[in-house]
């Protein structure tokens, strides 16, 4: 996926395309993904620029499990055009989509509130890209950034009013307006039909 983005970005025009690296073209593929996601846009650009340091960009798959309950956080990751559904097991067997996060989230709110070790399966419903940044070194920026503290203090008040949000709807509301809210909820986040 990440050769294919390559293929399709314009490359400055200091010379031809064939000189420039691998590297320096990932590189261009890093800042542009990451500016994808409205966390990261909204930090200011010396935060991060330092931030870039420690992020790489990723392609999530449809289907693939970033994080099971009970299970550590290794990373954080910063949805693009990917989305991610966080789903709560009944019985370890069923689950229940309590929240789903696209450009305009971080999945692994629980290391911005002091946990390292997830309560929810992180599944991806939409594949796409993101970007990544070890918890260890998430940790770090998080401790040294204000403004990075700031804008994901309130992402997790919002992600928790969409929780609290879903918790309702799956309970009281029949499954078209189910389906309805979910609709919508998936075209805010990838913003297409």
């Amino acid at each position: 996926m990440i050769e294919t983005v390559l293929n399709l970005l314009p490359l400055p025009s200091v010379g031809p395309p064939t000189t420039q690296s691998k590297r320096e073209r990932a590189g261009q593929v890093a800042r542009r993904a990451s500016i994808e996601n409205s966390l990261l846009a909204a930090v200011p650009r010396k935060e991060y620029r330092r931030l870039l340091a420690g992020l790489e960009p990723v392609t999530l798959t449809f289907g693939e499990v970033l994080y099971e309950p009970g299970e550590t956080i290794r990373h954080v990751y910063f949805p693009g055009a990917s989305l991610v559904s966080l789903l709560t097991l009944t019985d370890g067997h069923q689950a229940l989509e309590v929240g789903l996060i696209g450009r305009e989230g971080m999945v692994g709110i629980p290391l911005v509130l002091g946990h390292n070790v997830s309560s929810v399966r992180a599944l991806v419903q939409g594949t796409g890209t993101a970007m990544r940044m070890t918890s260890a070194h998430f940790r770090k920026e998080f401790g040294l950034s204000l403004p990075l503290q700031q804008v994901l203090y309130r992402y997790t008040h919002t992600l928790m009013a969409q929780i609290s949000q879903t918790a309702v709807c799956n309970r009281f509301h029949v499954v078209e307006t189910r389906l309805a809210r979910w609709l919508l909820m998936t075209h805010d986040r990838v913003k297409s039909d």
